[in-house]
């Protein structure tokens, strides 16, 4: 068995792991007396975190390996959603809004925006933010994600690109990942692409752009 595909079978075996071990620490949770939950909590916490890491791991894997993510029909709504769902545990007092209406339509790789999504938004809440706004609209061409916060935005270097990160023992690979995503996605000549900005009432945003279909 050649080398990749066995570090492949080993990383997709531990995010089911994972997976086992989130059910059975919810599932002590719900048994054990209210009173003992904050000793429960933080392990369920990080538990989640693993999680969501490992399956970045995996996202960056196959991209390096130049594996195939099919792109299919898909809805922003419910794919930012299922990205709010998973890292809600993580953060619960982040107070997220969906603001994407259930009835538009993209055409994309759900698993790879989904995972862009958890990525920015846990940028987002370990920035400091405790409001994440999340839009989508079709404009120009363009299916456009729109994440938006309440945290005390990107810092200029960041904005003129001469960064990736300025956050203490940060590596930048977040927005490295989020752009990798975006890029995946081409129809023609266009190429997704993403974009940072701080927003003028505080706070920033992180646009993705897909081509629409």
């Amino acid at each position: 068995m050649k080398f990749d595909y066995m570090v492949g079978a080993v990383i997709h075996d531990l995010k089911n792991q994972l997976q086992t071990l989130l059910a059975c620490e919810q599932e002590a949770i719900s048994q054990i007396p209210a009173r003992y939950h904050h000793l429960l909590k933080p392990v369920l916490q990080n538990t989640n975190r693993l999680q969501n890491d490992t399956l970045q791991m995996m996202t960056l894997f196959r991209m390096e390996k130049e594996r195939d993510f099919p792109l299919d029909d898909a809805w922003p709504h419910d794919t930012v959603l299922d990205a709010i769902s998973s890292i809600q545990l993580q953060f619960p007092n982040i107070k997220f809004t969906n603001d994407i209406p259930e009835d538009l339509q993209g055409f994309y790789s759900d698993d790879l925006v989904h995972m862009a999504l958890i990525t920015l938004m846990t940028n987002s809440a370990q920035a400091g933010a405790t409001s994440l706004q999340a839009t989508a609209a079709i404009d120009n061409g363009w299916l456009i994600f729109r994440i938006q916060d309440n945290g005390h935005g990107f810092d200029q270097s960041v904005l003129n690109g001469e960064t990736i990160t300025t956050k203490t023992g940060g590596s930048g690979l977040g927005l490295y990942l989020v752009g990798e995503i975006a890029r995946h996605h081409k129809f023609g000549e266009q190429i997704g692409k993403i974009s940072c900005s701080n927003l003028p009432k505080g706070g920033a945003e992180v646009a993705i752009y897909l081509p629409y279909y």
